[in-house]
């Protein structure tokens, strides 16, 4: 999802004061946690800068990675809706910067705004949708499981051109449920088709059409 079609683009001008007004500007430097699955903040984050990985861990440890966020994008606007423990930690990629509104704050916006609450639902479908998207892929071949990852995890910088992922390969077949031998093969083909281009832990999306057609949507 590009810069314009994030939370943040789906704002007025009227309605991004708002929130800065009721915001204070945070920072967070690369491998910070900015908070822990289960924690019980309130805090919603909307990232003006830089990535952030949103993952879950299990009992023993291992972690499963949810999504990469980035520029306009709003996260922890469910723990502030519902009052529950952040169901996800968030952990910054790189140099994060972005605005933080208390719970409250971010409730009170939203009933003085009502395209607030609009964006706010049109982010939860939007990631609703993404998330059946990608359980429907891991049951299909290997290369069409990985174009699926790529698609899901993308963020766009704020040009809307390239679409980068920053995972390193051992992350990226873990999602894609594959070998990381298999995903190498798989890189290696869409590389060749000049689908994408690979990177040290990072891969860019050259012809998104084409990687969406891999996968068959």
């Amino acid at each position: 999802m590009g810069i314009g079609r994030s939370f943040w683009g789906m704002l007025d001008e009227t309605e991004r004061a708002a929130m800065l007004a009721a915001a204070t500007r945070r920072t967070f430097g690369p491998g910070t946690v900015i908070c822990h699955q289960g924690d019980e903040t309130r805090n919603v984050l909307v990232v003006s800068r830089g990535r952030v990985r949103v993952s879950r861990f299990a009992l023993n440890g291992d972690e499963t990675l949810l999504a990469v966020r980035g520029a306009g994008d709003i996260i922890g606007e469910v723990a502030a809706i519902d009052g529950q423990g952040r169901s996800a930690t968030l952990t910054a990629v790189d140099d994060v910067e972005g605005i933080l509104i208390t719970a409250n704050a971010f409730i009170r916006l939203c009933e003085r705004h009502p395209r607030v609450v609009w964006a706010v639902l049109r982010v939860v479908v939007s990631r609703a949708r993404a998330a059946g998207d990608q359980q429907d892929l891991r049951t299909g071949p290997s290369l069409q499981r990985v174009a699926g990852v790529l698609l899901g995890l993308a963020h766009r910088d704020v040009s809307d051109m390239i679409a980068t992922v920053p995972l390193s390969q051992r992350e990226l077949a873990a999602i894609a449920g594959i070998s990381r031998e298999t995903l190498v093969r798989a890189l290696k083909t869409l590389r060749e088709a000049g689908i994408i281009a690979t990177r040290r832990s990072h891969v860019e999306i050259l012809r998104e059409d084409e990687l969406r057609a891999v996968c068959g949507i």
